[in-house]
């Protein structure tokens, strides 16, 4: 039981999930299984949709959480594409964390995302 084998994303609204995680984040939708459950394509981890009646209301970074790590080469850049794009960042400019730097936003069902750039 040690191998990470799926990572669920709960959302309340699938139609503005779909448009916010393909349209926004690149991803591509591999499987509708039905109208609450939907695949996205990655290259190791299956990622899921999944809708539930509420979004969530925690308080990042401060209440425990799972919190979905996207990598990048150019934080900089991601963070310039990502709020042109109308998402709004948590933190405007890259943060130092111990394997580099990271910055953060929510999806619009208040799940947290947060985008790493190695050192």
């Amino acid at each position: 039981m040690q191998k990470i084998c799926v990572i669920s994303i709960f959302v309340s609204n699938m139609e503005l999930a779909k448009q916010f995680y393909c349209e926004r984040l690149g991803f591509e939708v591999s499987q509708e299984y039905d109208e609450t459950l939907v695949g996205l394509n990655h290259e190791e981890i299956p990622i899921i949709l999944c809708q539930v009646e509420q979004p969530t209301q925690a308080n990042y970074p401060r209440q425990a959480q799972v919190v979905l790590g996207l990598q990048t080469d150019n934080l900089v850049q991601s963070i310039a594409e990502l709020s042109s794009q109308g998402i709004e960042m948590i933190y405007n400019t890259p943060q130092p964390c111990p394997p580099g730097y990271y910055s953060a936003f929510k999806d619009p069902f208040g799940n947290v995302i947060e985008i790493l750039e190695f050192s």
